[in-house]
């Protein structure tokens, strides 16, 4: 940041619903917020929760932590009540900073934490006993630099798990992490120069927030929105001549969708970055014919975020989505090694499923007071990703879903993802999720929940996969208006479960 504000001091470093700041002041008040926070009697290494919309604070409020050498703990902005308490209280908090529209979710959470700090919006009530507002906590703040010690593996960040499995686990990221994720974004993906601008449409709280530091480095504005809106978000893409997008493919959905995108002139955008999810045949089919070659696709996870490998623009077109490589997730970033390993974990060759193992720089540091969980995660330098994948000739990564998502059926495996991709190749397909059912036949059968943008048979739809998967495809299929969505905008498959009475 400081390198930053030398260079770049008077350019615009973020854009927000009109309000902006410059590298200077973006400087200046997290060097108050961190004088101010430390001014509390804050220790370094201490935790600070963050729960806000996307905002400029979240942007201030991560460089100023940094600089003070406290811990950031930023919560999903759909953190829900019942998630709220157990982070707070397993992450030993010391501070949290809630936007005001949280206070409710706070105050109902939070008894024995010691400084709670308000972000005041339009609208806000007047402070309650106990809690200190943001503006005048950073303005009693110092000007001067803060002398931070901070060495490469202290611990930066404490990133909570979205918890679809059982209790959200923080995995602790050093300052090492975050350096070398801001790398792999410029290396693999940019900004490829100084005063571009990135919109930024997820929360900043997680995917997206992983590319401001790679922004600053370069010299960038990013641009965010408090809330996601399609038509909005394309208005900022036109008007401010964006060249990057950041997004998570329900986004790139929506904004497809609008009936004025194929006569609205992009002539600035480069690229749309997309990840985290599933993308439907004709998503991406319509993303391309659209954008052109302009579409990137990367694969990572909490314990090692947002870049493990990458699908390049170049691989997005049309020819290489009949040829099925755009259900791959690309191939490793530069800086991360990836190995396919059997359950003795033993290396497999091209073409077989087994989890996937990733060497990488950026990798966590381990699971916060969980030393039987990191031993069992970090092995000899490589991290168990849970996640099972085969890799093709080339070296391309093909997910196959979660180890522990693994369908036995008539003693065969089958992997989730596989029949996913099948079923959503139909165009009456929207979005799917597939799981094992319990069957006193079968041990397990394989059941299908889709969300279809066309009325179709259920019938026709299983006639459609048996000649791609045979005795894996659905055994059968179940149509909701919308699946459900855990925090991270990903499908929540604990939840379509417990809606179908399986266990």
């Amino acid at each position: 940041m400081r390198r930053a504000a030398r260079l770049y001091g008077e350019r615009t470093a973020v854009i927000c619903d009109g309000e902006r700041r410059t590298y200077a002041e973006l400087d200046e008040r997290s060097d108050r917020l961190a004088n101010a926070l430390l001014a509390l009697g804050l220790a370094r290494g201490e935790r600070v929760v963050v729960l806000l919309q996307n905002s400029i604070p979240c942007i201030e409020l991560d460089f100023a932590l940094c600089k003070a050498g406290l811990v950031r703990v930023s919560l999903n902005p759909r953190v829900t009540a019942a998630e709220l308490p157990f982070i707070l209280e397993d992450a030993e908090a010391s501070v949290v900073v809630f936007g005001s529209n949280f206070e409710h979710l706070v105050r109902g959470a939070a008894a024995g934490i010691r400084h709670l700090v308000r972000v005041g919006e339009s609208g806000a009530e007047a402070l309650k006993p106990g809690v200190v507002d943001y503006e005048a906590l950073l303005a009693a703040g110092g000007v001067e630099p803060v002398e931070t010690q901070s060495a490469e593996e202290d611990l930066c960040v404490l990133a909570y798990t979205s918890g679809s499995t059982g209790k959200p686990k923080g995995v602790m990221l050093a300052h090492r992490s975050l350096v070398h994720i801001a790398y792999n974004v410029l290396l693999e993906c940019g900004p490829e120069a100084s005063g571009e601008k990135v919109l930024l449409l997820q929360p900043l709280s997680h995917g997206a927030g992983y590319y401001v530091l790679a922004c600053y480095i370069r010299g960038c504005t990013i641009v965010i929105a408090r809330q996601f809106d399609a038509r909005r978000a394309l208005e900022l893409m036109r008007d401010l001549g964006v060249e990057t997008v950041k997004l998570v493919p329900t986004m790139l959905q929506r904004i497809i969708a609008l009936p004025e995108i194929e006569a609205t002139p992009l002539p600035k955008l480069r690229q749309i970055i997309y990840g985290g999810s599933h993308v439907a045949t004709d998503v991406l089919r319509r993303a391309i014919a659209i954008f052109g070659p302009r579409l990137i696709q990367h694969y990572g996870q909490t314990e090692a975020p947002s870049m493990l490998t990458v699908l390049p623009r170049h691989d997005h077109t049309i020819e290489n989505l009949e040829r099925g490589l755009l259900v791959s997730a690309g191939r490793p970033v530069i800086t991360v090694d990836v190995k396919v390993v059997d359950h003795a974990g033993k290396t497999l060759p091209a073409g077989e499923v087994g989890e996937i193992l990733v060497r990488a720089p950026h990798a966590m540091s381990g699971y916060w007071k969980r030393d039987d969980l990191t031993r069992a995660t970090l092995r000899d330098g490589w991290l168990r990703t849970n996640d099972l994948a085969r890799l093709d000739s080339r070296g391309y990564v093909f997910l196959l879903g979660r180890k522990d998502e693994m369908i036995i059926s008539g003693g065969f495996n089958i992997a989730p993802r596989e029949v996913e991709d099948a079923l959503c190749t139909h165009p009456a397909v929207n979005e799917a999720a597939v799981f094992g059912r319990p069957d006193a036949e079968w041990g397990q059968a394989v059941v299908a929940v889709v969300a279809l943008r066309d009325a179709i048979a259920k019938d026709e739809l299983v006639e459609y996969t048996r000649s791609v998967l045979g005795y894996k495809r659905p055994k059968d299929i179940v149509v909701l208006d919308e699946l459900p969505k855990n925090p991270n905008g990903k499908i929540d498959k604990s939840a379509l479960k417990r809606t179908l009475g399986v266990t």
